[in-house]
């Protein structure tokens, strides 16, 4: 299954890995993204076998779903090449990938390229771009969108996943010091945010304690009651409100963010169970 799309994964990752074996960091990173490829695929492939959304999409439109999840990051290997290239130049994983997979002719398909151009970017980015809003066929814009959802899912349940089973050396990549001795506190744009149960953007990320909150708030995001399933099953959750347990300075602060999640996630599971 998919052995084109793996083949070609694996080209972009290998082509990557050459110019980056000095570099301990981004080979580090390189072979995260190669894994996390095939974890988004495993994490969406459980969305796509639970979700009344999917069950009687036709074998070609769930192909195309599972092309846009195992393909999403492979933007990421140019990235990498241009951080060691180009280190001034800001570059979107994102779009780099929908690049790639837009000039070659199997897999220029609005349900393919338009969920990898949107699956890291705020989803009003997916709504404000013409060449979703202009299709004519509704139905065509709904696969978009629900293969986006799907896409954007299992990104976040996946990297939960990995992170729950991870060392320091992945929450570095996170950017996050895990088991730090070193408290700090959170900025008060990120707690608010999170207190409007919204997900909080980069520049207002500040603090180690920041980055944390930041990939808690990734469950305001979920679209499919199975990705809160998938979490469940896999315990790949409550790790990171114990690590900002450990990160958070602030008491007070801790105590309303668990209380948040306490209620957010107590509601999920009677839709859960509903």
């Amino acid at each position: 299954m998919l052995e084109k799309e793996k083949d070609r994964l694996h080209q972009e990752y290998r082509k990557c890995l050459e110019i980056a074996k000095h570099n301990k960091l981004f080979t580090a990173l390189a072979k995260e993204k190669i894994q996390h490829s095939y974890q988004v695929l495993d994490a969406g492939n459980y969305i796509l076998k639970e979700e009344n959304t999917f069950k009687n999409w036709s074998t070609k439109r769930i192909k195309e779903a599972r092309t846009a999840l195992l393909l999403h990051d492979i933007g990421r290997f140019t990235e990498i090449i241009a951080k060691i290239q180009t280190p001034q130049q800001n570059n979107d994983h994102c779009i780099l990938g929908y690049n790639i997979l837009a000039n070659i002719p199997q897999y220029y398909d609005p349900r393919i390229i338009i969920p990898i151009k949107h699956h890291g970017h705020m989803i009003e980015e997916l709504y404000n771009d013409p060449e979703f809003y202009t299709q004519e066929d509704p139905q065509l814009k709904y696969e978009i969108e629900k293969i986006t959802f799907l896409v954007r899912d299992a990104d976040k349940i996946a990297n939960f996943k990995l992170l729950s089973e991870s060392g320091p050396e992945i929450w570095t990549l996170f950017n996050i010091e895990k088991n730090t001795s070193q408290q700090t506190p959170i900025s008060p744009e990120a707690l608010q945010t999170f207190l409007k149960q919204e997900v909080i953007r980069f520049k207002d990320v500040h603090t180690n304690s920041d980055y944390i909150l930041l990939l808690i708030c990734w469950i305001f995001d979920l679209n499919y009651a199975s990705s809160f399933a998938y979490m469940q099953n896999n315990q790949c959750f409550e790790f990171l409100v114990e690590e900002l347990r450990n990160s958070n300075s602030d008491s007070s602060a801790q105590h309303r963010i668990e209380q948040v999640l306490q209620d957010f996630l107590h509601q999920k599971e009677q839709q859960l169970r509903g």
